[in-house]
């Protein structure tokens, strides 16, 4: 009798303690599922950080090279192209000029103006140019060089006087600006151009607006302009930067640039 009441007693003792030790697995695998999906989530979060490093030491290294290649491109011209025209204009002063001189004068002319627009296709390329007269003025050079060569009216509005960014930056702004121009020639049809550059708090805004055709924003994937907005997204990825763009067919487009102040 006694015995059967010691077994009757020890079956709750055993069922506590077959569920004390189940829920005890249950918690301790419980809690190696949580550490093996944070591990996962880590190896995730390493692995996009190395691929975004990676691509960015990428891309760094595509614009030094695009930067050498200007840099080689405006030593050739300015050495090499322009002392060449600049001799032809001088040799052609030396051409009797009895039945020619109309000829020899528009010659000269056209000689002249080649080599201007050369000089200016070789400061706009130079990236040190770009240094030594800030990135304002590298701009407006670039504008007045746009409005000469495209018969476009540009302007230029500074509100907060020069913009100091870092020399890198800086480069990598004006071949931004000098993209979303490339593809306003290229594209836009426009008539006028305006750049607005300004400061808010910690931030350096710069706007591009133009009155040309516009465009389908959905379709950029397939253009030639996406191509060149996506550009400008990898260099603004470089330097903490960011663009948003506006355009309606007919109406222009406005593309602004976001760069902290770092």
């Amino acid at each position: 009798m006694l015995q059967t009441q010691t077994q009757q007693f020890n079956i709750p003792l055993f069922v506590s303690i077959g569920c004390a030790i189940i829920i005890f697995f249950v918690f301790f695998f419980y809690l190696l599922i949580i550490q093996a999906n944070r591990r996962r989530i880590l190896h995730q979060k390493e692995m996009f950080d190395l691929r975004t490093r990676y691509e960015q030491t990428i891309l760094q290294s595509q614009l030094e090279i695009q930067e050498q290649t200007f840099r080689n491109i405006s030593q050739e011209i300015h050495d090499n192209i322009g002392q060449v025209l600049s001799l032809a204009k001088l040799n052609l002063n030396t051409i009797p000029v009895d039945n020619f001189s109309d000829k020899i004068a528009l010659t000269e002319e056209l000689l002249g103006k080649a080599i201007n627009d050369l000089r200016d296709i070789s400061k706009s390329l130079h990236p040190e140019k770009i240094i030594d007269i800030g990135l304002v003025n590298a701009i407006s050079q670039e504008l007045a060089l746009v409005q000469k060569a495209a018969k476009i009216k540009t302007e230029l509005t500074c509100i907060n006087g020069d913009i100091s960014l870092g020399n890198e930056k800086s480069i990598i702004i004006f071949r931004m600006i000098q993209e979303v121009l490339h593809n306003i020639l290229k594209h836009a049809k426009a008539r006028n151009v305006l750049v607005e550059i300004g400061k808010v708090e910690n931030k350096t805004l710069i706007a591009v607006k133009d009155d040309g055709a516009g465009f389908n924003i959905d379709a950029l994937t397939s253009t030639n302009t996406g191509i060149g907005l996506k550009s400008i997204q990898q260099r603004c990825s470089l330097i903490n930067a960011s663009f948003k763009i506006d355009s309606i067919p007919g109406e222009g487009t406005s593309i602004q640039l976001t760069i902290l102040n770092t």
